[in-house]
């Protein structure tokens, strides 16, 4: 079972039972998990016209409390540093200017190349929640944050190749991106590149490599899986396998964003050359 997470907002993908069958989406906000189910449906209009309006009042309250209001309230806080960039797009995004916001991310991918705002952009194209669903530019912009050195496009890329979703189902694609974020500390990569060593899906087999992720996943706040995989995994395992997954375990210094970028840089054209499928 694998369990596929953005880091955005905390989505996972659970496969049931033996792994064949379907799963829900569950998502965390404010601590408490929601399921659904696989298909994301588009929010309604006047939800999103609703949340502009709100986005602009909110504006104008922080004006009437004295804290000032924006010169104009579409263009991201002129006190963030580095705009265009992923925050800049963040700082519209939050307060309901959609459209602007996803401007400010392709400004910010042209520009700048900037993986986070790939990975934004990515999100929105995926989940279908301000722009209509449009799978092909979902897997350009994963594809291009996992290839700038995001961890959390790389995850959910890794995530579009094990389930075929833009890209035809390609499980030793998946675990190269899940291995990607994984080596820069994503929690959630590193148990799904755990479970694909021990069960020999698309890397070959390798007990000492999966205790090592589960590990590292568990120290880096994945518990809930990764500990009863470890716990199964290690009654497998001799003591000196155990021991020398250990080492590597406390030897392990996460990535760049900028190293893994230079890794990846010359495969990660080889690994996108599919037809967009729908979810």
């Amino acid at each position: 079972m694998r369990i596929i997470a953005d880091g955005r907002k905390f989505s996972a993908w659970r496969r049931m039972g033996s792994g064949k069958q379907g799963g829900l989406k569950m998502y965390r906000k404010n601590g408490a998990i929601v399921s659904r189910l696989m298909e994301i449906p588009a929010k309604p209009v006047w939800m999103a016209t609703l949340i502009v309006l709100a986005g602009l009042i909110f504006s104008m309250s922080i004006g009437a409390a004295g804290a000032g209001v924006l010169a104009d309230p579409t263009k991201p806080d002129p006190s963030i540093e580095g705009a265009p960039n992923e925050a800049s797009g963040q700082d519209l995004y939050q307060r309901g200017f959609y459209e602007q916001a996803l401007a400010e991310w392709e400004r910010a991918v042209e520009q700048k190349k900037d993986g986070g705002a790939a990975f934004q952009l990515a999100e929105a194209y995926f989940d279908a929640a301000v722009v209509e669903r449009d799978i092909a530019k979902a897997v350009k912009y994963y594809t291009m944050g996992a290839e700038w050195g995001d961890p959390r496009a790389q995850a959910d890329l890794g995530t579009l190749f094990d389930k075929g979703w833009g890209v035809p189902k390609d499980l030793a694609k998946a675990a190269k991106w899940y291995e990607a974020s994984a080596k820069q500390g994503h929690p959630s990569a590193q148990y799904n590149i755990g479970v694909m060593y021990e069960e020999g899906e698309g890397v070959a087999a390798d007990k000492v490599k999966a205790y090592m992720y589960y590990q590292l996943a568990i120290e880096g706040g994945f518990p809930k899986f990764a500990t009863e995989a470890l716990e199964n995994l290690s009654a497998k395992m001799e003591p000196a396998e155990i021991k020398e997954a250990t080492k590597m375990v406390r030897a392990f210094k996460p990535m760049t964003r900028e190293e893994s970028a230079a890794e990846m840089s010359v495969t990660a054209r080889s690994l996108t050359d599919g037809e967009a499928v729908s979810p």
